[in-house]
């Protein structure tokens, strides 16, 4: 099969490009779309370099699949015509995530929705869900699935690689002494200190990525407004790595135990099954499970459910969910 990655210089794309190396189900190095600006640029793939070339309308001919993580004007802009084009997008931005006719997919959760987008299907998109709410999600299905969840409350501590390497430039550089400039891709100084703002501002007081987890978490989960969503979203100076304290209330009071039992078999999902315990970012930079901790349920309420779940944002919250979801498409799983 044949693919491509739109955005290809940026750092998910970058981490695509390291993880379809491993795949069987290439017939052909993946060609590498960019903006004008990235044209030229060199990349690493299996021991010979790959040059990006500039997207255009005919950047899409012949191809099965392609991943896309350039942000959300690009994709609305390119994913129909890759889709016309015949082949099946995966895109990374939120563009198409709240979108009724698109799959929003966690491969571990609603993957059957994958099933009938096979390798002989004609073109379409596929939203790769929001970094926070991918590792939330998967903390939280199997959960619900055994207990049946109405309320999720979450604090994410997010890693700055969220925000694409000139937010982690801008880290390193505050980080080395340098002051915030008035073009500062934070709203406050970053190095040393946590921000609980991420994304544009919203009408009820809340911030756009605190509105993603909750949209994104009942679509993927296939619930409607009978789960009550809660979120606060948290800058933190990590270079890679999420993290977010999660509480869940079920309409079943919930067994320890059988909470512990029911993550650890859900694929993808590693556990510490003393509620001491736990993952931090650094651990879980660079691995593709999540992780989930501090495991508990509250003394004077056994309906409510305490969990610290981390992962790797450029991977399970971004690129290898997508891979999983490119795996799926051309029926490698």
């Amino acid at each position: 099969m044949k693919t491509a990655i739109l955005g290809a210089s940026g750092l998910v794309g970058r981490t695509m490009l390291k993880l379809l190396a491993d795949r069987q189900w290439l017939s052909a190095p993946p060609r590498l779309l960019v903006s004008g600006r990235s044209a030229g640029a060199k990349l690493p793939f299996r021991g010979e370099q790959l040059v990006c070339a500039e997207v255009g309308p005919d950047s899409f001919a012949g191809l099965d699949i392609v991943l896309f993580s350039a942000g959300g004007a690009p994709s609305r802009h390119w994913g129909p015509i890759a889709a016309a084009a015949g082949a099946q997008v995966v895109d990374n931005s939120s563009a198409w995530r709240m979108d009724a006719d698109t799959p929003l997919v966690v491969p571990e959760i609603n993957g059957q929705m994958l099933r009938s987008a096979g390798p002989t299907t004609p073109g379409g998109i596929i939203a790769n869900p929001n970094c926070s709410t991918i590792q939330i999600a998967m903390a939280v299905a199997p959960i619900d699935r055994a207990f049946g969840v109405r309320e999720v409350q979450v604090t994410t501590l997010q890693a700055v690689s969220g925000g694409g390497q000139a937010a982690l430039a801008e880290l390193k550089a505050q980080n080395a002494g340098s002051e915030p400039t008035a073009d500062s891709l934070f709203p406050r100084p970053m190095a040393h200190n946590a921000v609980p703002a991420i994304g544009a501002r919203e009408a009820d007081g809340s911030y756009e990525e605190e509105g993603k987890v909750g949209r994104e978490l009942r679509k993927i989960l296939g619930r409607g407004a009978d789960l009550e969503v809660s979120c606060t979203a948290t800058r933190v100076p990590v270079y890679n790595g999420h993290s977010a304290a999660v509480r869940v209330v079920c309409e079943k009071p919930v067994v320890q135990g059988l909470a512990c039992g029911v993550l650890a078999q859900w694929p993808g999902v590693e556990i510490a099954r003393d509620p001491h315990e736990y993952a931090t970012a650094r651990e879980m930079s660079g691995r593709n499970a999540v992780h989930v901790g501090r495991i508990r349920v509250l003394p004077e309420n056994p309906h409510a459910l305490l969990m610290w779940v981390v992962s790797d944002n450029l991977l399970k919250g971004a690129a290898w969910n997508a891979v999983q979801i490119a795996d799926v498409l051309a029926g490698q799983n």
